[in-house]
């Protein structure tokens, strides 16, 4: 079985920083992006499929994207910067039209070989360091903020990815343009 997941992606400065900061950060090991060079935020979470399936997904995609343009806000995704937990910290976004894009694919798709549904994320959130103490998140904040300039306006965009094996890298598969999104920092 192949595994799919669908992310928001920044693309130009922004990406370079969080990829730069992920690749450099030993602590970033567990993130999600750290060791798949994909910087996003996950929409859907990983799911299991045959690989011959990845049409069914990207034309389900489609549909469900251009259905939402009428009511596609601007900006799609607003940066809400680095955020902290009691074992972690992160990045996150606010992106309701993207849910609710979601949702519809989630409703929409049909394949009789998946066995899992699907699971859309509640909170838009790239971790940067998990299960460590308060003193390392401190630390990884702080080079966090060092390296990656979360008031950098960017292009963002909606991606389908494919990984075949744990050892591969995320293959995209199709990418939908989501414009400029602007930082919702104080």
């Amino acid at each position: 079985m192949t595994k799919f997941a669908i992310f928001v992606c920044p693309t130009g400065t922004l990406a370079e920083q969080i990829k730069q900061f992920l690749a450099q950060s030993g602590d970033a090991e567990g993130a999600p992006g750290a060791k798949s060079s994909v910087p996003g935020f996950t929409l859907v979470e990983g799911f299991e499929e045959q690989g011959s399936a990845a049409p069914v997904y990207t034309q389900s995609l489609d549909r469900a994207f251009n259905r939402g343009l009428k009511s596609r806000p601007s900006p799609v995704v607003t940066m809400d910067g680095l955020v902290t937990k009691p074992d972690g910290c992160g990045m996150a976004i606010t992106a309701p039209w993207l849910k609710q894009v979601m949702v519809n694919f989630a409703c929409t798709v049909k394949s009789p070989t998946r066995k899992t549904p699907l699971r859309i994320q509640e909170a838009l959130d790239m971790p940067l360091a998990c299960g460590v103490d308060q003193k390392q998140i401190d630390a990884i904040v702080a080079q966090a903020e060092a390296a990656i300039d979360c008031q950098t306006p960017t292009q963002w965009e909606m991606r389908f990815y494919q990984r075949s094996s744990p050892n591969q890298g995320w293959v995209c598969h199709r990418s939908w343009d989501l414009g400029g999104g602007q930082p919702s920092l104080n």
